[in-house]
């Protein structure tokens, strides 16, 4: 490599270069086998990997996926996708988004964002185990954390930092390849979201075996610290508390940090409290006010497990953050007081036994996946074209004065037509030059790189008893999920000129079925109703949700008038260019339907929306995978189920920058 002393300038010439030597190649095999235990809909992580500069990878993919036995065959399939993608850790430092000068003279003032994860060390009858801090099946666990680290003390907390790139990164990718960005907001599997208010009070270390003195956050009286020891904070309320990692404390009025005045916190079980443990010194003879009014504390039911949405805008919101953050105020922790989806694997959860994190519990921190694209998963928002200073607002023209010019109707079509195919594209910064200029630009990597995928299909065989059980008759029908010989893709070379991560996710997608909506022909009342051609291209139309479920809908029997809801935008004349998967007879009835008890819906993947029972409405309309809604083809339908069993071999070479010898030659 030849560069000019003290930096290359652009017209400097060709004297005062230097040759500096390359660093010679060698080959490195990094495959292996990756098997984990699944839930249709969710994103699993199976490969998150450091990339050097001057690495050439070559993926080669294989996979191979089984299901646990389901009561019976199942029409339907599923589609198995594995993507791999390049993430460049530059995107998670603000001090390497501009090239800045001097830098790499001492790069270890570059620090990596870092997670805060939290834990209990749980000795005594449970054990210390392998799991017994972060689920195997947690998201955590999936990009390489298994635990926090061993301790002596029964029920202490445990917080400990961790590079945070991968994490950062598995949710850049689902909001750029996977989230739904007309329903701006997103879906994570978390442990419970049912919050309670609990008002806290706190008493000296003297009075922690009794329940007199205790005084409230607003008590008039304040103890006075008199020697080093604890302060333990008690709670008014019946309900069993989770743990609090954070407290607001007040030194003489003054708000200061826990590490100003103490060196650990935990909740201690047994006694139901909160221990802040060896006091600084210099807090003696000061009165301390831990304040904790009006807490809302997680009692979720024992790790009860729940879809969760988020504003998708906080995924942006983070790398504003990270852009934000001064290069020399050290790194960035992301932890338990930042917004979802990135705190919830953080957050305290009572299991029902112990205050415990919510990484804890299986799927924790997952993101969910959309349905496959089809006519009642695609829409756009209808704010952005109907909303205040939506497309038709802007483009509206002005007939002040009863006329208005052919100019202005002509500027405001092509305005129209413009808006609308940013619009129908996704409305981003990139989308917008797209439709625009409709071309690609050559840009530097500001979110991670699709490189490639490996997609399969996984169908369902018919299984028949040979043999009779007091249960199952001769010649009963099962099923067992296995792949299709159909296989695309699944081999990709990619090359790294940066430090970066190589991360790949696995989902499983059910291909579905409808079953309960009314055609929208059934509501056609005259021929003018029906398509024209001299009606192309007119715009957009609603959605009507009835054609999803036909309760969706208030039928007034006075009038003879029905009142409809829309989900969202869609292209003029939709119904004429698509259709869906539709199931009837039995096939459309859930087993203990009071209406039809010869339910065989669940030998199918069917759409079935939750409705409500008070006025017919859809309570789920949204494009995100449920996964419990399709466990009822297996014994286990809970959405903690991991029906799917997955293996992916993963045949990787990598030419790197690196000597393959043992000892160098001297």
């Amino acid at each position: 490599m030849k560069t000019t002393i003290g930096g290359d300038r652009l017209g400097a010439g060709g004297k005062e270069s230097v040759n500096l030597k390359n660093y010679n190649r060698s080959t490195h095999n990094l495959g292996a086998t990756w098997r984990s235990t699944m839930a249709s809909g969710t994103l699993v992580p199976f490969m998150s990997e450091v990339a050097l500069p001057g690495d050439k990878w070559k993926i080669d993919l294989e996979a191979n996926v089984l299901t646990l036995p389901t009561i019976g065959p199942l029409f339907g399939s599923y589609k198995v996708q594995m993507d791999v993608f390049k993430i460049p850790m530059r995107l998670y430092n603000a001090g390497l988004q501009m090239n800045r000068l001097g830098i790499g003279m001492d790069m270890s003032k570059v620090k990596l964002p870092q997670v805060k994860v939290a834990a209990r060390q749980i000795n005594g009858a449970t054990g210390i185990g392998p799991n017994s801090q972060i689920n195997p099946s947690s998201i955590f666990k999936y990009l390489g954390i298994s635990g926090i680290g061993g301790g002596t003390t029964n029920n202490a907390y445990l917080a400990r930092e961790f590079n945070a790139i991968p994490y950062l990164s598995y949710w850049d990718i689902y909001k750029q390849y996977y989230a739904n960005k007309a329903e701006e907001r997103g879906m994570v599997i978390h442990a419970g979201d049912t919050n309670t208010t609990q008002r806290a009070a706190f008493k000296t270390d003297e009075d922690a075996e009794t329940e007199t003195n205790i005084y409230t956050t607003n008590a008039t009286t304040i103890p006075t610290i008199t020697s080093e020891g604890e302060i333990v904070i008690g709670f008014v309320g019946s309900d069993e508390p989770t743990d609090m990692t954070t407290v607001e404390i007040k030194i003489d009025g003054v708000a200061t940090s826990i590490n100003s005045i103490a060196d650990d916190l935990y909740w201690n079980q047994t006694l139901n409290e909160i221990v802040i443990t060896q006091l600084k010194g210099s807090i003696i003879g000061t009165s301390v006010l831990l304040e904790v009014q009006e807490q809302e504390i997680t009692t979720s039911g024992e790790g009860e497990l729940k879809l969760k949405a988020f504003p998708l805008e906080n995924i942006d919101k983070m790398r504003d953050k990270i852009l934000q953050h001064p290069f020399e105020s050290g790194a960035l922790v992301i932890d338990a007081d930042d917004e979802a989806p990135y705190s919830l694997p953080m957050q305290g959860i009572y299991d029902g036994t112990h205050g415990r994190n919510a990484a804890y519990f299986t799927q924790e921190g997952l993101g969910l996946k959309t349905y496959q694209s089809d006519m009642f998963n695609n829409w756009m928002n209808s704010e952005w074209l109907d909303g205040t200073n939506g497309i038709n607002e802007i483009t509206a023209v002005s007939t002040e004065g009863d006329s208005f010019s052919i100019d202005s109707l002509n500027i405001a079509n092509k305005v129209y037509n413009m808006l609308n195919r940013i619009a129908i594209s996704g409305g981003s910064y990139d989308d917008w030059l797209a439709a625009v200029y409709t071309g690609d630009r050559a840009k530097a990597v500001e979110s991670p790189q699709y490189c490639g995928s490996l997609i399969k299909e996984l169908a369902f065989q018919e299984v028949i008893s040979n043999s009779a059980t007091d249960e199952e008759p001769l010649g009963s029908l099962a099923g067992r999920g296995k792949l299709t010989g159909k296989n695309k893709g699944g081999k990709m070379t990619i090359d790294i000129d940066e430090p970066s991560y190589i991360m790949g996710i696995v989902s499983l997608t059910p291909r579905v079925d409808y079953s309960n909506g009314t055609k929208f022909d059934m509501n056609l009342k005259t021929l003018d109703d029906l398509h024209k051609p001299a009606l192309d291209g007119i715009g957009f139309q609603d959605l009507i949700t009835t054609q999803m479920a036909w309760s969706d809908s208030v039928w007034n029997n006075t009038t003879k008038e029905e009142t409809v809801y829309s989900a969202g935008k869609q292209p003029a004349w939709m119904n004429y260019m698509t259709d869906v998967n539709k199931c009837y007879g039995n096939f459309a009835s859930k087993v203990g339907d009071p209406h039809n008890g010869n339910g065989m819906q669940w030998m199918t993947l069917n759409r079935d929306y939750t409705i409500n029972q008070e006025n017919g409405q859809i309570q789920d309309l949204t494009t995100y995978i449920d996964p419990s809604k399709f466990n009822e083809i297996f014994a286990e339908t809970e959405i903690d189920a991991q029906n799917f069993w997955v293996q992916i071999n993963k045949k990787i070479t990598v030419r790197r920058k690196m000597s393959a010898k043992i000892i160098p030659n001297l």
